[in-house]
């Protein structure tokens, strides 16, 4: 089994116990991007930014594989989605650590 399909079996699993994580969905999007799998990995990223719509990982994955499969103007509607929301996130005072 390659990394990459290894990675997507124990990505199902933990889907199964908090199907609600959208990093979990957005990282099975990255692992089916690497396995060339644009289609699928851009429904994973959907869901991502569907449970949690400024996940900027997400948007930005998600138009990677919209790119790739030739969406060229829905995929430059999620990079400025992220960029939009990363801007606006970066003028948000930082967390302190104690």
């Amino acid at each position: 089994m390659m990394p990459h399909e290894e990675a997507v079996e124990k990505l199902k699993e933990a889907l199964k116990i908090t199907p609600d994580r959208a990093e979990l969905w957005a990282s099975w999007g990255v692992a089916l991007i690497e396995q060339k799998q644009f289609e699928e990995a851009a429904e994973k990223f959907q869901k991502a930014v569907e449970l949690q719509s400024d996940f900027v990982p997400a948007l930005y994955g998600w138009g990677i594989a919209l790119k790739a499969q030739g969406k060229e103007e829905e995929a430059a509607e999620k990079f400025q989605k992220a960029a939009e929301i990363d801007t606006a996130t970066q003028d948000l005072p930082k967390p302190e650590h104690t």
